[in-house]
């Protein structure tokens, strides 16, 4: 049986569109609606629950009074609050309440689709994992990033192809729940710093974006044409370790960089491609003869009778046009004299 998802929310628009969202992924997922706590209760009674999806605060029972009720029924149940309160008192709450994601209204809908396929254990389609690379060379980034990891004691070190799609990764990013936002506006910098690069003239590989927060700091750059590094760790884009943290980095990126030239995804032309293009001769075709055109006879008269055409002089024109005057004639109108004669012209007084 397809896994079944509860949808609690009052706010019947907030529901529809979280259930047209979940139909649109290939699982086959059996998704029902209840606008309230005590109605998912009597709908839990009927069938099983596989994940809830809930709005914390609820007409009646809140989502984490409903998501313990159900939990002590179905403990497997997993489950995902929604909130549109912004208090860090709520998100402790929610915390507590052992809820395996949560979201802030308005709903990022691909970062809630790519919450439900990883809790429900679903092959991911939103942000899929990239294809597993066999043999030592995988063996070999997992071991980097691992290492770079520990050397800047970070949370998580991840390797990012041009896609978006995570190729390695050491640790867990902080916030998963909102990975593909995070990863899409990651990318999107990261195709940005390239394009700027290459309109000063600058290596892209110099380019190195520090994010700072009170919990998380970020640290992003590039990684050859076609991927980036981003490392995730507590104060680790503080500036008196930057420097240090940043020379870890860059030696990291050289081994990383000879790894994916071994795997063959680099995105860059080896070196005998290079000598292969820069001593090939291009031989240029001879260019070809042009053919005289074969004008049509009535065409060639028209061309000759348009050459003995006197030309007119244009300042000619215009000072005879001053010395004569200019006539205008306006069709179906009678001047005032004609209109006189015929007795339609007004009576003027003297």
């Amino acid at each position: 049986m397809p896994p079944c998802i509860l949808i609690v929310d009052d706010q019947k628009e907030v529901s529809r569109l979280l259930k047209s969202a979940l139909e649109t992924i290939e699982h086959g997922l059996d998704v029902v609606e209840a606008p309230s706590g005590e109605e998912a209760i009597l709908e839990s009674s009927r069938r099983k629950i596989d994940l809830l999806v809930a709005d914390f605060r609820l007409p009646g029972i809140t989502g984490v009074e409903l998501t313990q009720k159900m939990q002590a029924r179905n403990p497997a149940m997993k489950v995902i609050l929604i909130t549109g309160v912004t208090d860090p008192r709520i998100r402790a709450d929610i915390a507590k309440a052992g809820a395996d994601a949560y979201f802030t209204k308005p709903v990022p809908m691909a970062d809630f689709l790519d919450a439900v396929e990883r809790t429900l254990g679903l092959v991911r389609t939103i942000l899929p994992s990239s294809p597993t690379e066999q043999g030592e060379e995988r063996k070999g980034l997992a071991d980097l990033l691992a290492g770079l990891r520990k050397q800047m004691n970070a949370q998580a070190v991840a390797l990012l192809n041009d896609r978006g799609h995570i190729k390695a990764q050491a640790g867990d990013l902080p916030e998963s729940n909102m990975e593909v936002s995070l990863i899409s506006a990651l990318m999107a910098i990261h195709g940005a710093a390239k394009k700027v690069s290459s309109v000063v003239g600058h290596n892209p590989a110099g380019n190195l974006h520090v994010f700072r927060s009170e919990t998380t700091d970020m640290i992003f750059a590039p990684v050859g044409p076609q991927h980036a590094i981003l490392v995730a760790g507590r104060n680790i884009g503080v500036t008196e370790k930057l420097a240090a943290n940043t020379k870890a980095m860059g030696e990291s990126l050289v081994e990383i960089v000879k790894v994916l030239e071994k795997m063959g995804v680099t995105g860059g032309l080896s070196a005998d491609v290079v000598t292969e293009h820069e001593t090939r001769k291009v031989v240029k075709e001879p260019a070809a003869e042009s053919q005289p055109v074969e004008v049509p006879g009535d065409f060639e008269e028209l061309l000759k009778k348009a050459s003995k055409k006197q030309k007119t002089d244009a300042d000619a024109f215009w000072d005879q046009a001053v010395e004569k005057g200019a006539a205008f004639v306006l069709k179906d109108t009678l001047s005032f004299d004609e209109a006189s004669k015929l007795g339609l012209a007004p009576d003027q007084a003297d």
